[in-house]
């Protein structure tokens, strides 16, 4: 193996490893790492790292929050540490369990083992999806792994193409769903997942945490509301305690909705004044959450730092976003991510979010419109709700309208297909485009009739918290944050957290207009009513304005019709019809016209190696 092309790739990935750098070559075998140093910051926690004997070699990103429990274990079995690092427990817990023990780690991870007896690669990624693991497995030619798809590509030299068909399922979903990336013959090991890999073999996938299987197995939890509240108290303090073990600043994105909120009311449960939160905001009222932010951090007691942004302040970040995204972000919340993420590291290395809380506990308008409609769906026969969805066109409502026009669904499936971030604001659109009908909403249909569970609603968010919140919500997080060397953790992605969610009754996780009920009711025990009961407001940008004027020329230029046509991926007079009736605002495509101009930027920087300095 050529060490200097290993370091390349490595050196590829230096703003999510800034601190340390290691290499192991053993004729073809290599492994690189960079570090962000966390948990024990002295060279003893350098990587990759070896077994006392030489068998495994192993690199590793990320946290396994239990690892002092399952240190104290393996100690008692006989094994000497010499670091204090979590990522030696990784090593010598698969030393003591082979490929058994990642069902034990709780936490977010990425990490890959050589091992020599076996002569196998084993990778693992965490229950939940939120650290990335890429991987292009070409027999007799290579075995290439890496944390993102830049270092990939590098080492590919132009051998790896971009996949038109996960290109139009990235329009259809906002992310190439099934384990596929952008680029052909590149996969990621899924969620609660570990790939082992041999020589001349096809890699064999191992599920160590279904989810989907959990759900489905799993009987609504019995008991009073009381009871189904303690509990929830108690797994989600101690998911929160387990995430502030670090040796390095710690801190908290506030953003003002229940989900951080929560998370940053458990964490001042102790000591409030030595709690850091970070929010950001938009000059444009309708935008900005950081004045009911600035309240909750006042009345938690809690340390709070604000900046409020100009619209030029987050465009200037569009340079960085191309950059440390090496695949494409289709939706713009990115944005506002990466803002708070820069606002955070200018005074910690690690920040608890609020993220999954959404998709566990139901907290999108389209769960209520599901658990509202499904019994109307479901009991009125399909051609009166054909005649009434023909009536849509007439509702002032956009969002009745929207509804209504749903309504003449086949079924409660199709109607949950239809709806949802992105595929909601985007299915008319990616129809065009595409010359299909629905082809998104069928699969995310088929889903749900094949998953029951006991409503469409909980069906939907199972869906949601398998699909959407992994492979796009966490990338985003993931992306963003260690773009500048951030370590994002989410308590309510703790594997505790996701087996009581979706053990627990629909009705305390939506009950009546509440969408996340049992967490604000927690959250009640700690803030007023008049801080917590209040519109949602999404985290984004207005980027629907920007592209009818500071990004318009961007937008022309970059979907312009002579490089449709080069791409030779969509019908050029398409996108040019979508792209005039956003500027005319007779339409909003906001939401698909950023999906590609972000595919566009990545193929001209990641795969083509275009500079984008200068370009906004």
């Amino acid at each position: 193996m050529d060490a200097i092309a290993v370091e390349r790739m490595r050196d590829v990935l230096t703003h999510r490893g800034p601190n340390d750098a290691g290499l192991w070559v053993d004729g073809p075998l290599a492994l690189g790492h960079r570090r962000l140093s966390i948990i024990d910051l002295s060279a003893a926690g350098r990587m990759p790292m070896a077994s006392p004997d030489g068998r495994v070699q192993a690199v590793f990103n990320g946290e396994v929050y239990n690892f002092r429990a399952l240190r104290a274990e393996l100690e008692a079995k006989g094994h000497a540490f010499h670091s204090e690092s979590d990522s030696e427990v990784v090593l010598r817990a698969y030393e003591q369990w082979g490929a058994d023990c990642f069902e034990r780690f709780n936490g977010m991870f990425a990490v890959a083992l050589w091992d020599g007896r076996e002569q196998r690669m084993v990778l693992a990624r965490d229950a939940a999806g939120q650290k990335p693991l890429y991987y292009s497995y070409r027999p007799g030619r290579w075995l290439l792994l890496a944390s993102t798809l830049a270092p990939l590509i590098q080492y590919a030299e132009g051998a790896l193409q971009v996949d038109e068909a996960a290109v139009h399922d990235y329009v259809r979903f906002g992310f190439p769903p099934d384990g596929r990336s952008l680029m052909k013959d590149v996969r990621t090991v899924p969620p609660g997942s570990f790939a082992l890999i041999e020589r001349d073999r096809e890699p064999m996938i191992h599920r160590y945490f279904d989810l989907v299987a959990y759900a489905e197995q799993t009987s609504p939890r019995r008991g009073s509301e009381e009871a189904q509240l303690e509990s929830f108290r108690e797994v989600m303090r101690a998911a929160v305690q387990s995430r502030l073990v670090a040796d390095v600043p710690l801190g908290a994105f506030l953003s003002g909705g229940v989900d951080s909120s929560l998370v940053v009311a458990l964490m001042a449960e102790r000591e409030p004044e030595a709690v850091k939160t970070y929010t950001i905001g938009f000059d444009q009222a309708e935008f900005d959450e950081s004045e009911h932010a600035a309240r909750i951090a006042s009345h938690l007691g809690v340390q709070h730092t604000v900046r409020v942004l100009q619209g030029r302040d987050v465009l200037d970040q569009l340079p960085d976003l191309v950059r440390y995204f090496d695949e494409p972000m289709a939706d713009y919340s990115v944005l506002p991510t990466l803002a708070v993420s820069k606002l955070a590291r200018e005074h910690v290395t690690v920040a608890l979010t609020g993220d999954g809380a959404d998709e566990e506990f139901g907290g999108y308008k389209y769960y209520l419109a599901q658990k509202w409609l499904a019994p109307y769906l479901d009991q009125m026969p399909f051609c009166a709700r054909a005649a009434l969805a023909r009536l849509a066109p007439v509702i002032p409502s956009a969002g009745a309208r929207r509804i209504v026009t749903r309504s003449g669904s086949d079924d409660a499936a199709f109607f949950f297909g239809l709806g949802g971030f992105y595929r909601g604001a985007t299915v008319d659109g990616v129809n065009r485009l595409l010359g299909e009908r629905n082809v998104a909403p069928e699969r995310v249909s088929a889903f749900l009739r094949a998953h029951p569970l006991r409503s469409t609603v909980e069906a939907g968010m199972l869906y949601d918290a398998t699909h959407t919140l992994p492979h796009a919500w966490l990338h985003k997080v993931d992306r963003a944050s260690m773009a500048v060397s951030l370590e994002a953790r989410s308590p309510f992605l703790d594997r505790r957290v996701l087996e009581l969610a979706f053990s627990l009754p629909l009705e305390m996780r939506i009950r009546g207009r509440h969408k996340k009920y049992i967490v604000r009711r927690l959250l009640g025990d700690y803030l007023p009513a008049e801080l917590i009961d209040r519109p949602k407001r999404g985290f984004t940008a207005p980027v629907a304005h920007w592209l009818r004027h500071e990004l318009r020329d961007e937008l022309e230029r970059s979907l312009g019709k002579e490089t449709v046509v080069r791409r030779g991926f969509f019908d050029s007079n398409l996108v040019s019809n979508l792209v005039q009736e956003h500027l005319r605002g007779t339409h909003d495509h906001a939401q698909l016209l950023w999906a590609l101009l972000v595919l566009e930027w990545w193929i001209e920087h990641h795969v083509e190696g275009r500079p984008i300095d200068g370009r906004f």
